[in-house]
């Protein structure tokens, strides 16, 4: 027979061409096949960024909004006929929630009055509160003598001082020698790290992320007074007092979250007993007219989160503005 058998495989004739053209195809549709899964991905990565784009845009009107209603409650309070009216915040209220259709605003309102002006705190106060923040004692004094160095007179004669001078000069700047004129302005001083300034995000297994926050929160240069105020002071602030103890300030802390103190008598009349001498010339419940505002817009359905941080001083003058925001800070913590 001259032809094989179509039963017997050893007796077919292969075509070397046809295996070529189906290399080439198979080759292609491979080709053709990853084009299409990164287009595909190209197209979820795009579709996401759009999504996140417009979440992220949210929230930041939600944030922004939870501003807005702030300074709407400190500077334009009702008429004394409608005090009792429901309010979303009254004087000495820490947080308030603004409702929005599309989500909420968490606002963190402190009047600057609870902070320690870092132009008027003593040393010891300051580098006491260094410690409440986690500093050991030797670095909260040294950060502490910064602070003083810094807004000394120049030509201030001190042995610790005159060190300082040749550590900025080796740093290639000056210090100031004159009053701090922003916070942030404390940044530029020895020993005063990011993280402790600004506050750190930890993560801890089985309970997530677990934010510190900086000591840049308890500083204000806006209160113009020694003088603290305990509705509105931190934890910290309130350790960094003479003659204030752990026990006694967590007992501050809980009774006031009740409701403000209207005056220190109030606060002994509450408490059951008497403030500390010591204390008593640096604790206050006048407020500033000066305040913090940290707004964290949370959308419905999204866990993503923008905040926005204003410094804003209420000007009761009438016919004008009644407000000026002092400092502006997008994605604040």
């Amino acid at each position: 027979m001259l032809g094989g058998s179509p039963l017997n495989p050893e007796s077919r004739i292969l075509n070397p061409a046809s295996g070529v053209a189906l290399l080439a195809v198979m080759s292609a549709v491979s080709v053709m096949i990853i084009v299409a899964l990164t287009f595909s991905n190209s197209v979820q990565i795009e579709t996401r960024t759009a999504i996140y784009r417009k979440e992220a845009a949210q929230a930041y009107a939600l944030a922004v909004g939870g501003v807005d209603a702030a300074i709407f409650e400190i500077a334009y309070p009702p008429p004394a006929e409608q005090r009792d009216a429901p309010r979303l915040w009254k004087e000495g209220q820490l947080v308030m929630q603004v409702p929005y259709q599309r989500g909420t605003a968490i606002v963190q309102i402190v009047n600057e009055a609870g902070k320690l002006d870092l132009n008027l705190a003593s040393r010891s106060q300051l580098a006491r509160l260094f410690q409440a923040r986690g500093l050991e004692a030797v670095e909260a004094e040294q950060l502490a003598l910064a602070i003083d160095h810094w807004r000394a007179p120049a030509g201030a004669e001190n042995q610790d001082f005159t060190a300082l001078e040749d550590y900025y000069r080796a740093a290639g700047y000056r210090p100031a020698h004159a009053r701090f004129s922003s916070v942030e302005e404390a940044l530029r001083l020895r020993g005063m790290a990011r993280d402790f300034f600004y506050g750190t995000a930890l993560f801890q297994p089985g309970s997530g992320i677990r934010y510190e926050y900086g000591v840049g929160q308890d500083l204000t240069i806006y209160s113009g007074a020694a003088q603290v105020n305990l509705n509105y002071a931190s934890e910290a602030v309130l350790l960094s007092l003479p003659g204030l103890t752990a026990n006694l300030v967590q007992s501050l802390l809980r009774e006031r979250a009740g409701e403000p103190f209207r005056s220190l008598d109030d606060v002994t009349q509450r408490l059951g007993e008497s403030l500390p001498d010591s204390a008593v010339a640096f604790l206050t419940t006048q407020s500033s007219q000066t305040y913090s505002i940290l707004s964290v817009g949370v959308l419905k359905g999204s866990r993503l989160r923008r905040s926005v941080r204003a410094v804003v001083r209420a000007t009761p003058e009438e016919g004008g503005e009644r407000h000026r925001i002092l400092a502006w800070y997008d994605d604040a913590d």
